[in-house]
């Protein structure tokens, strides 16, 4: 069945390209030894509050399979970004879990953003992105329901 409407082919098609350009432009920012992966795991312990998370709980979450997060893995702990620990309920499993070098790297990432950022303040109509915002948000939260059922 082909769209109704072909403004959300357009839509979906920017937003896809934003986020390469976007992904693109961080890359070159990161810290030594992090790749965007490692980054987007990090990042999303750290804004969902998670001490400690398992490795399949990561993939669901980054919707990447288990060999993938096994690969960024054992990057970030062969960087000492993570720890793998045993699960105390689960004598197979295993529990990721930041080290503070996992969070400084994070906020030197941060950092490293910041001029880009910056520039990209300097040139953008804020009030029209605040605005955007929220519905950008709805897109994904919808889309983050449906990946759950």
């Amino acid at each position: 069945m082909a769209p109704r409407d072909p403004d959300l082919i357009a839509f979906f098609t920017d937003i896809s390209i934003i986020e390469q350009l976007v992904r693109t432009l961080m890359e070159r920012r990161l810290p030594t030894g992090l790749s965007m992966a490692g980054f987007g795991l990090i990042n999303h312990m750290v804004r969902t509050g998670q001490e400690t998370a398992s490795p399949g709980a990561l993939a669901r979450a980054l919707q990447v399979t288990r060999g993938a997060i096994t690969g960024v893995l054992h990057k970030l702990t062969a960087e000492g970004f993570v720890t793998l620990e045993p699960d105390p309920r689960d004598g197979r499993g295993k529990k990721v879990r930041l080290t503070p070098q996992g969070l400084a790297v994070r906020e030197a990432a941060l950092a490293g953003m910041a001029p880009l950022v910056a520039e990209f303040e300097a040139r953008m109509d804020l009030d029209a992105i605040r605005r955007a915002h929220p519905v950008l948000r709805s897109i994904r939260e919808d889309l983050d329901h449906r990946r759950e059922s």
